[in-house]
């Protein structure tokens, strides 16, 4: 069963989710000029000792805010200039916390996923005698401070070495995770609530979303998405790295927000029911 209405999110899923993202910044420049000013002020307050991780937890709940705020609009239209219609008549109050509970959901339960992942890593590294092995280099490379080069290369290969097996696990669930992560979030983005949008993220380990990630369809979209979202990061990267182009950086980044979330409701939607 679809869940979006516009047929053009199916015939043309990429350039579709471009027109919806810029509809989203542009349709009404003062909310996005807002909003901007809003990230960009939480951008600095994380910066701040003591409330700078109050600041940056904000930010990105109310980032994921952003994009349930999006799909939430997006679902009620049939096509990209109604979606701009109801672009102008929203308010900023309602863009960045009118979804605020099912985002910190979806936050929260990142988290709590990535520490799972982080623990399992850690588990590796010591069944597999990684921690032993890394601490009895490191002490060789402390109690040899004249070695000379190749000594020196043989002791980061030994701490290298202890710990393949976390690597190689750590490498293959995140390339894993990430290609599945568009259709879980397009899930996660139809949740209302924190407690089914935080129960949304342990999708990532249910089978039957592994099984509708692996059709031709959802692998296209899904590798045009990551080649969109490589390029937009680059421009990114170098407006935040830019002090004057700092502001840039920030609508960029809500384009690549509004754009993610629109690619990832519509590779929920190509799923049918799960």
């Amino acid at each position: 069963m679809r869940i979006l209405k516009d047929e053009n999110l199916l015939a043309s899923p990429i350039n579709a989710a471009f027109a919806y993202a810029w509809a989203a910044l542009s349709g009404s420049w003062k909310n996005s000029v807002l909003i901007a000013i809003a990230l960009l002020l939480l951008s600095l307050g994380s910066m701040v000792p003591l409330v700078g991780l109050v600041a940056s937890i904000v930010q990105g709940i109310v980032l994921y805010a952003l994009a349930y705020w999006v799909v939430d609009r997006l679902r009620e239209s049939p096509d990209v200039a109604a979606f701009r219609e109801k672009m102008t008549t929203e308010d900023v109050k309602t863009a960045m916390f009118g979804f605020f509970g099912p985002a910190a959901g979806f936050y929260v339960g990142f988290m709590v996923f990535s520490l799972i992942m982080m623990l399992i890593t850690l588990g590796i590294l010591w069944l597999t005698g990684g921690f032993a092995a890394i601490s009895v280099a490191a002490e060789q490379i402390q109690a040899n401070p004249d070695a000379n080069p190749d000594q020196v290369a043989a002791m980061y290969a030994q701490m290298i070495g202890a710990g393949t097996p976390a690597l190689l696990f750590m490498l293959v669930t995140s390339l894993f995770f990430s290609y599945i992560w568009p259709l879980v979030y397009g899930y996660a983005l139809m949740q209302k609530s924190f407690g089914d949008a935080f129960n949304a993220v342990f999708m990532l380990f249910s089978t039957r979303f592994w099984k509708a990630a692996f059709t031709g369809a959802y692998f296209k979209l899904v590798t045009l998405w990551m080649l969109v979202v490589f390029g937009v990061g680059i421009l990114m990267a170098i407006s935040f790295g830019t002090l004057i182009l700092f502001p840039l950086g920030v609508l960029i980044l809500m384009w690549m927000v509004y754009f993610t979330a629109v690619v990832a409701a519509e590779a929920y939607n190509l799923s049918g029911d799960i």
